[in-house]
Order: structure tokens, then C-alpha cells, then sequence
């Protein structure tokens, strides 16, 4: 069941959801999540669920804009529906940052410490990946126009890219 805001029931779904442990977000209108096998699922404002099979593997990550959804497994980072084919590694969720704009899309392989960006258009930002030891976080910390990227290089250090 979907809750209001006073915890009572809203709206009825009408079949039982076998949830991955993905969060519930508000994508094109609809709520939208993942199966443990990969589906996309979409409960529209009066409970009807639709699936769409994305092939995903069973520990897969989404994330979303409300126009943007990008899903990440294995090694395969997808943006919209545009697919990028990362090196294999031990990868972080990705993240969404919406800044001047613009949709950036980041990632950070935890074995090779590299933090990859990329653009709505799944392009790679110029003069990435970069060193990076932990998930990335981005956004303008100076009075300059250019964006800043912030990480960490171990347990006490922080690193901070300029982006030009």
C-alpha cells in the first residue's frame, strides 16, 4: 500500500512487489523501483504496477532525476539508454548532481580508486576519472563559475578538483 502523510493507506497495489533494496523514487510521474530480478517497476497514482524487464543482474543500484534514471550493474553504467561498458571493479552507487542546469553522473571504482563523471548524454567529462577513495561529492564552493569535486584520499585527507 502507498501511505499519505498521515500514515493511512492511500492507495491499494494490487499484487505483491518482491522488492530489491533499491530506494522508491518519482520518475516520470510514477514511483519507481527495482525487482530482486532486475525489473523495473512503475505504480502509477492509482496502484497499477507495470514492469519492464532491464536485464539487470540481482545486485544492481538505480538512481533518479525525475526525467533521468540511471542504473548501474556489474560493470555496465547505463544513463537514460545510453550504456557505458566501466573496467570491472567494486563500484559505489552512482549518483546524480543537478547543477547550472546540467546532469552529471558519477561513480567511483573502489578497487582501482578512480571516480568516473559522466554527462546526461552517458559522454565522459574531460579529465576524468580521477583519484578518488570514496564516493565523489560535487558543486560550486567557490566564487568562481568552474565546479568543484570532493573526495577523499584514505582515512584523514580530503582531495579537491577544479573543473575546467
Amino acid at each position: 500500500a502507498i501511505l499519505n502523510r498521515k500514515g493511512q493507506q492511500r492507495i491499494q497495489v494490487k499484487n505483491a512487489l518482491n522488492l530489491s533494496e533499491n530506494d522508491i523514487y518519482l520518475y516520470n510521474d510514477q514511483f519507481i523501483t527495482t525487482s530482486v530480478n532486475g525489473e523495473l517497476l512503475r505504480v502509477n497514482a492509482k496502484g497499477k504496477i507495470t514492469s519492464k524487464n532491464l536485464n539487470l543482474s540481482s545486485s544492481h543500484n538505480i538512481t533518479t532525476t525525475s526525467k533521468t534514471l540511471v542504473s548501474l550493474h556489474e560493470n555496465k553504467l547505463t544513463i537514460r539508454s545510453k550504456t557505458i561498458e566501466l573496467d570491472f571493479g567494486e563500484y559505489t552507487e552512482p549518483k546524480i548532481f543537478y547543477i547550472n542546469d546540467k546532469i552529471y553522473v558519477t561513480v567511483t571504482d573502489l578497487q582501482s580508486k578512480k571516480a568516473y563523471l559522466f554527462d546526461s548524454q552517458a559522454k565522459p567529462i574531460a579529465n576524468f576519472p580521477v583519484f578518488a577513495n570514496s564516493l565523489i561529492d560535487m558543486n560550486n564552493i567557490d566564487r568562481d563559475r568552474a565546479l568543484e569535486v570532493v573526495t577523499t584520499d584514505g582515512e584523514d585527507s580530503i582531495i579537491v578538483y577544479e573543473i575546467h
